[in-house]
């Protein structure tokens, strides 16, 4: 589904990500680890075409996505999350979710022309957002403004709103961050649920216990480099990864 072919990038004299090559398959949860400074952010920000690539190509859904826009990718089905979600403050959880959709050409004379079209997809979008809501514990406080909310919760809803854009493959930027242990044990079934419905999903976490129970392969990244990949169980048990994270000789 999603490819990512020797991509690098340069701040000035610094290579943050150097030639890296990953993979995520359709229907996978595929983890990106590594100490701080590793290039995980930097590598997402690429592969969401929120910054520019110096070299490499990245590839979605098998059409090349190097020269598109962030607004293009989210189009085709590919959205990511923040490490630390914002969203609209002053608005409801309602609201926030019911800005997703796009406008479909309303306006003064469609208005008037095609209003009872206009109310019924009106419609069908509340009862989507309803429908998220409640399926991530959040309904009872649907009128909440956003900034009343924990950060775990603010985390929840952010999920939920880049689901009412319908995405093909997500990019979770730290999911489990500032989530308490309770908290992060609903954050894995509803990722897990998601996942038996059909979603793909890339992770990026330093929480190694939370990326452990959720991926099928990890890829470790290092002073901008892949280092290592392969399955939790190989990822925990090899060496170098052992030593970039513990300092081992």
């Amino acid at each position: 589904m999603l490819q990512v072919k020797g991509l690098s990038k340069n701040f000035g004299g610094v290579q943050a990500v150097k030639d890296v090559t990953l993979e995520v398959n359709q229907g996978e949860i595929v983890g990106l680890i590594g100490p701080n400074g590793a290039g995980k952010t930097t590598l997402f920000n690429m592969i969401s075409l929120f910054l520019p690539s110096n070299s490499g190509q990245i590839t979605f859904l098998n059409e090349k996505i190097d020269t598109a826009t962030p607004d293009d990718v989210v189009e085709k089905g590919l959205l990511r999350t923040f490490q630390t979600p914002v969203g609209f403050p002053k608005l409801s959880l309602l609201e926030n979710l019911m800005v997703v959709p796009p406008n479909e050409g309303e306006g003064i004379f469609s208005t008037f022309l095609f209003r009872k079209k206009i109310i019924q997809r009106e419609q069908e979008h509340y009862e989507k957002v309803c429908g998220l809501l409640r399926q991530f514990n959040l309904f009872e406080k649907r009128n909440e403004l956003a900034e009343n909310l924990s950060a775990a919760e603010l985390k929840l809803l952010e999920l939920c709103r880049q689901l009412m854009a319908s995405p093909k493959i997500m990019l979770l930027d730290e999911p489990a961050s500032g989530v308490n242990p309770v908290m992060l044990d609903k954050m894995v079934q509803h990722i897990l649920r998601l996942r038996s419905e059909g979603m793909t999903f890339l992770v990026i976490d330093h929480n190694l216990g939370f990326i452990y129970r959720i991926c099928d392969r990890i890829y470790c990244l290092a002073n901008g480099e892949l280092i290592a990949s392969g399955t939790p169980e190989e990822i925990s048990n090899n060496e170098q990864v052992k030593s970039v994270y513990l300092g081992a000789s």
